[in-house]
């Protein structure tokens, strides 16, 4: 499916500073990039960067120019999911994993999974299968976890989610990866465009692997499965987040649009999970 995604991030700068955005949309076997521009209104200087585990498509602007500064990106992405029928899917040891799956194995900053492998062994230990666990785990943040805006804040984590019971999509992410993790499930943060959330903004889901792809797992339930257009992965928030600033600057506003494009040559379905477990399916992007 081919969509059209637009995002603008619009600053103050009171001196010299330093922002890094991740605007753009990854570059993947699944996902391809037909037309994308992004802008400035305001002046700085640019360098686009590949950064971290996945080579996320980061761009750094340095500025000293004091005054409004705006970053507008849009692009035409088509993405591809696959769906595969669960009883096919197998669960295999550490000692299979490739050495860039490994460390999606680790505590991270906001998913201290190993602060929580107790709570996860007692909640989904039982669950045969680590896809089954993962899929359970999507299941009880759905039902467990509040979607509250404002209830968090860039330095809670999965802790802090979990004992308040409230959070936004970052912190539905950060608390499954915690407990994937300490199941020993290797499991990544994703930044996505959304297609049919409402109201539009950057979403966060997370992906488990298992026998070898990433499987896709979205605990608020808000937004199709297959409407995701991904902009970057992490160990968690730290690194794929949206913006970091560095210097005499702050954030005034963003806006996020995403929608079919007009060349699409497909009809959208919208894929729940509630369809797929219907089928016994999963879903995944290459």
């Amino acid at each position: 499916m081919r969509f059209y995604v637009k995002s603008s991030l619009q600053y103050q700068v009171s001196g010299p500073s330093t922002l890094l955005c991740s605007l753009r949309c990854l570059k993947t076997p699944g996902q391809s990039i037909f037309e994308e521009y992004l802008t400035l209104q305001g002046e700085a200087f640019r360098t686009d960067l590949s950064v971290g585990l996945e080579e996320n498509r980061f761009t750094k602007l340095e500025t000293s120019e004091v005054g409004e500064l705006t970053v507008e990106y849009e692009a035409i992405a088509k993405t591809t999911v696959g769906i595969k029928p669960k009883r096919e899917i197998q669960t295999a040891g550490v000692q299979t994993l490739d050495a860039v799956v490994i460390p999606y194995l680790f505590p991270s900053r906001y998913a201290p999974s190993d602060r929580m492998r107790g709570l996860a062994w007692d909640l989904f230990g039982d669950i045969q299968g680590h896809l089954n666990q993962a899929l359970a785990i999507e299941d009880w943040l759905h039902e467990h976890i509040s979607y509250v805006p404002g209830a968090s804040d860039e330095q809670s984590g999965a802790l802090e989610t979990f004992l308040t019971r409230s959070g936004v999509c970052r912190d539905f992410a950060h608390l499954g990866i915690a407990f994937c993790r300490a199941l020993t499930i290797p499991a990544r943060y994703v930044t996505v465009y959304a297609y049919q959330l409402e109201p539009q903004d950057f979403h966060a889901v997370f992906e488990v692997f298992v026998d070898g792809r990433w499987y896709l797992i979205d605990g608020t339930r808000i937004a199709p499965l297959n409407g995701f257009v991904r902009i970057a992965f992490g160990r968690d928030a730290c690194d794929a987040a949206v913006a970091t600033l560095f210097g005499n600057i702050s954030g005034t506003g963003m806006s996020v649009h995403c929608q079919i494009s007009y060349d699409a040559d497909e009809k959208f379905t919208p894929l729940t999970r509630a369809g797929l477990e219907a089928n016994a399916e999963a879903i995944y992007m290459e």
